[in-house]
């Protein structure tokens, strides 16, 4: 049994700019789901399935950062 690879890219929703490429996921992010990319939280907003080329793309939008209390905890 040979097992085919599926390319999964994802995407910054509104510039359409590459963030990271994987290959071979277990599981292919739902829409709605947060990822964890770039030492930053992303929402995926839309995933594109093309059969032909065997290829994943993932649409996601930059979440915005919560308000870090560093300085506050000294």
């Amino acid at each position: 049994m040979s097992k085919e690879v599926t390319k999964v890219i994802f995407w910054e929703e509104n510039q359409k700019d590459f963030v990271k490429k994987f290959y071979d996921l277990q599981f292919t992010p739902r829409i709605g789901e947060e990822v964890y990319l770039k030492k930053e939280k992303w929402k995926v907003t839309r995933v594109e399935h093309d059969l032909e080329v065997s290829e994943v793309n993932v649409y996601i939008e930059l979440l915005k950062k919560a308000k870090q209390e560093k300085s506050s905890n000294s």
